[in-house]
């Protein structure tokens, strides 16, 4: 139940991230590395605040709400930093792949980079919230 709940938090998140990433992107033809990490920001902090307070159990003898995020702050941006220059070098390799000449590719590689990313970022996020939201 928790899982399907985050993924619905996550998913409104992941639109947040997803939305800023185009602008940034495709709008302002942003680097994909920086696109990714600033859209991230406004996204992981949605989803901590709701996070927190509808799908986990707030374990109140623990840590404070404000150090709670402050770890997950620090976990997503190096999570960030990692996922974004893995999602640089997959860019830079679908660029330069034989699919690339397909049109739909070369016209949304920077979007299928991100998509391609996201899972790997959802199931990770999953378990740092689950662990630091009750255990902490």
């Amino acid at each position: 139940m928790q899982m399907s709940k985050f993924l619905g938090i996550s998913g409104t998140g992941w639109l947040i991230d997803f939305l800023i990433y185009l602008l940034l992107t495709i709008k302002l033809n942003l680097d994909v590395g920086y696109s990714n990490f600033i859209s991230g920001i406004p996204a992981l902090t949605f989803v901590f605040l709701v996070s927190t307070r509808k799908i986990f159990e707030y374990k109140s003898d623990g840590h404070s709400l404000k150090m709670k995020y402050s770890i997950y702050f620090l976990y997503q941006m190096i999570l960030i930093v990692i996922i974004s220059l893995f999602g640089k070098v997959l860019y830079s390799i679908i660029n330069v792949s034989s699919f690339y000449n397909i049109v739909i590719i070369k016209k949304y590689s920077k979007i299928i980079t991100k998509l391609i990313i996201t899972p790997i970022t959802m199931v990770l996020n999953f378990c740092v919230m689950k662990i630091l939201s009750e255990k902490y």
